[in-house]
């Protein structure tokens, strides 16, 4: 029983932390060596494997997974900081034994949607779901529906403690769906005296004394129950505990689970096409200014998670959230995209934002700047400035004699808002627009 406290208190540390850490890189404060490490987490390299966007986001959702097909879902309760956060309200709350349905075939649907609109090029599903992304935006921008995210969660781990995890999650159900079929699972021994101990802490209630029944599908490995035990029955084993069924069940199962299954992701594909219909319809509307390596605004939204990793990290504080809370944009009255900097690109866990090497990215033409004459302090008052052209970047911006600017050279121009934010005119003689796809421009 001693070790079990033991295994417990390491994997509570363990989470801690995971969890500090994970304050430390949405509050900007973890650096990039922490804030890459997100690229670790399930749900961003699900959808980034997922969008086909990088062979290693593939690598790493099949090592969560197989991790979980050994030893069950640990990464729910040691690398999960959504997860983390639950456990934090559940302690606080004190509330021991709670009943939560099992809920198969809703998990079984949501997953399915979810996973096959991702696959189908939308994220509405994991915008809303993917646990990373929740506790990214409860730090990075209340703005973005962090606090939103983070009342909801509170009220259901204190009314429900997991029901989250268990039922909700797509990541989850996924690795749930890896433990059940399992190498090493927790199994309830014989030794067992019903005395219910395991079951009152278990937050995620899959444990059924009564039937001597831990559901290692949805078990997310906290090792409370083994901690709780004083009789030491609960452990890990290959071996499986057969429970007496009618011999047609199985098969029954397996066709309407399959159904079910089916069934969702053929609504997630019906879905994602909708979606992606609404999104080239609203793109030009809602065009904004969006980081080096986004590409587009349809291939942005249908990618990005509004996990605000980016924002947050932003040396330039120039990211902020869309007006409409889905992604984000580039706000040049806060400052200008440093022409030395690429942290966004690589940064971004879920493929939003495509990696971009210092030198690619100092060639992404993202926007265009116009001057307007009509607004400029040399012609409207006669002072002399040329402040423009000498924090461009790339010289696309040359001064007459009289220091007032020529038309911007729009072949060199990237669109880094440098002359906007420096240009004293009370108007902005110099202004910088979205543009509908962003470019790469020729070497010089």
């Amino acid at each position: 029983m001693k070790q079990n406290r033991v295994l417990r208190w390491l994997r509570i540390a363990a989470a801690i932390f995971v969890f500090l850490l994970c304050i430390a890189v949405f509050t900007g404060f973890g650096g990039m060596a922490a804030a890459k490490l997100m690229h670790l987490q399930f749900a961003p390299a699900l959808m980034s494997g997922l969008a086909g966007a990088a062979v290693s986001a593939v690598a790493i959702s099949v090592g969560i997974l197989l991790s979980a097909w050994i030893f069950g879902r640990f990464y729910c309760a040691i690398c999960c900081p959504f997860g983390i956060l639950q456990d934090l309200f559940i302690w606080i709350s004190r509330r021991k034994k709670v009943s939560v349905s099992n809920f198969k075939k809703t998990r079984l649907v949501l997953t399915a949607v979810i996973v096959s609109m991702a696959a189908a090029g939308a994220n509405t599903g994991f915008l809303l779901l993917d646990p990373y992304s929740n506790f990214g935006r409860m730090w990075g921008a209340f703005l973005a529906g962090g606090f939103i995210s983070l009342v909801l969660i509170a009220v259901l781990a204190v009314w429900k403690k997991r029901i989250f995890c268990t039922v909700l999650c797509p990541a989850g159900t996924l690795l749930g769906w890896a433990a059940k079929y399992g190498i090493f699972r927790l199994q309830i021994s014989e030794k067992c005296v019903k005395c219910g101990k395991c079951a009152r802490v278990c937050p995620a209630s899959c444990v059924d004394f009564s039937t001597g029944n831990i559901d290692n599908e949805r078990c997310v490995r906290c090792l409370e129950c083994l901690a709780a035990c004083p009789v030491e029955a609960i452990h890990f084993t290959r071996e499986r505990k057969i429970f007496s069924a009618p011999t047609d069940v199985s098969r029954r199962k397996f066709i309407i689970n399959g159904s079910i299954l089916l069934g969702g992701a053929v609504a997630g594909v019906a879905l994602a096409k909708g979606a992606a219909v609404k999104f080239a319809r609203t793109a030009m509307e809602k065009l904004r200014i969006l980081p080096p390596g986004a590409g587009n605004a349809a291939d942005f939204a249908a990618r990005c998670t509004s996990c605000q990793l980016c924002a947050v990290n932003c040396p330039s504080g120039i990211i902020v959230p869309a007006a409409d809370k889905k992604g984000v944009k580039l706000d040049y009255s806060l400052g200008n995209c440093k022409y030395n900097c690429n942290t966004c690109s690589q940064l971004c866990p879920t493929g939003a934002i495509k990696p971009l090497s210092l030198e690619l990215k100092r060639r992404t033409k993202i926007a265009e700047a116009s001057f307007d004459p009509t607004k400029c302090i040399v012609f409207q008052e006669g002072e002399k400035c040329g402040r423009c052209a000498g924090v461009c970047p790339v010289g696309a911006i040359t001064l007459r004699a009289n220091t007032s600017p020529r038309p911007v050279n729009t072949s060199l121009c990237i669109g880094c808002g440098a002359c906007q934010y420096v240009c004293p005119a009370p108007g902005k003689a110099m202004t910088v627009h979205a543009l509908e796809k962003q470019i790469t421009l020729q070497e010089k």
